[in-house]
């Protein structure tokens, strides 16, 4: 549309194949040049598949995005000045800075939506006469396939359960659990602790979000996407989280991550320990546990998380 220059709307649009990106985002450089630190922060917070659909949406939404500013990365804008985050409800929110903020025509918003591999993108420049509406909020793009489960849970076990009421977002459950890796707990040459270790706590938060949604500690089924990333030692402190992501009638899917926070250091002491920069990534799974039959409906909350079939 060529109105007025404070009319004009211009639209953007943007489909990946998940495959596109499976290899580049396992490239440190790239993730540097594409995607924000809050982006980076909530992908490594996911198990492989999910992570893998997250950040491909991200980078559709940012293609999109720069074809309404109307120019490319290598014009002046990197991917990482595009940052699109979550709102309250779950609806992406863009934050633009640096040259991409320079080159804001006026507000923007922007859609993903997922189907099996396929990732697709709208963006839209906002005529000036809606930013108020913006900025307060009517306006802001809603997306169904992005449900708002973004926020790591606090250091205490939580699970929100309270009941959504019609057109609300379903809250998130999730578990949490922090523990010290004893020395008896070293299992191989090189003081390294098994992987059993960790798949233990992962059992212990999917029984807990059972027991809260259901009643019942249920029965792990399997697990899928299982990757461990780096290796735990004896006077780690692990911090391990579940949440969950789909309910059908009998099973329950819960993502899990496991994270080191501080690490033993013998190297400088037979005590000596310290606090990680950031947190690393030691662990992640898909589990899949079933709920007995006569459980089944007695859920506290009554819809599952939103999520495509």
């Amino acid at each position: 549309m060529n109105t007025a220059p404070n009319q004009t709307v211009r639209v953007g649009v943007d489909v990946l194949d998940r495959s596109e990106l499976r290899r580049l985002i396992e490239r440190p450089w790239f993730l540097r040049f594409g995607f924000a630190r809050e982006e980076l922060a909530h992908a490594d917070t996911l198990g492989a598949d999910r992570r893998l659909e997250f950040l491909t949406g991200r980078f559709a939404a940012k293609e999109a995005l720069l074809k309404v500013l109307g120019v490319g990365f290598l014009q002046g804008v990197t991917p990482r000045e595009i940052c699109v985050e979550h709102g309250p409800h779950g609806a992406p929110v863009v934050h633009l800075r640096g040259r991409a903020a320079q080159l804001t025509p006026s507000s923007v918003s922007v859609s993903i939506t997922h189907k099996e591999n396929v990732v697709a993108a709208v963006a839209l420049s906002l005529p000036s006469a809606a930013d108020a509406a913006v900025e307060s909020g009517r306006t802001v793009s809603t997306d169904a396939k992005e449900p708002a489960n973004v926020s790591p849970p606090d250091i205490n076990t939580t699970a929100t359960l309270q009941q959504s009421t019609p057109g609300e977002q379903a809250p998130e459950i999730t578990a949490f659990l922090r523990v010290r890796i004893g020395q008896e707990e070293a299992h191989y040459g090189g003081d390294l602790v098994d992987g059993a270790r960790i798949l233990r706590l992962f059992g212990d938060l999917v029984t807990e979000i059972t027991v809260r949604t259901d009643g019942d500690e249920g029965l792990l089924a399997q697990y899928s996407d299982l990757r461990f990333t780096a290796p735990v030692k004896p006077g780690d402190y692990i911090e391990a989280r579940g949440r969950l992501v789909r309910r059908t009638r009998l099973r329950r899917v819960v993502e899990l991550q496991a994270h080191k926070v501080l690490s033993a250091r013998p190297g400088a002491g037979e005590s000596a320990g310290a606090v990680l920069d950031a947190p690393q990534l030691v662990c992640t799974a898909v589990a899949t546990t079933v709920v007995p039959h006569r459980r089944a409906g007695t859920a506290t909350t009554p819809h599952p998380v939103a999520e495509e079939a």
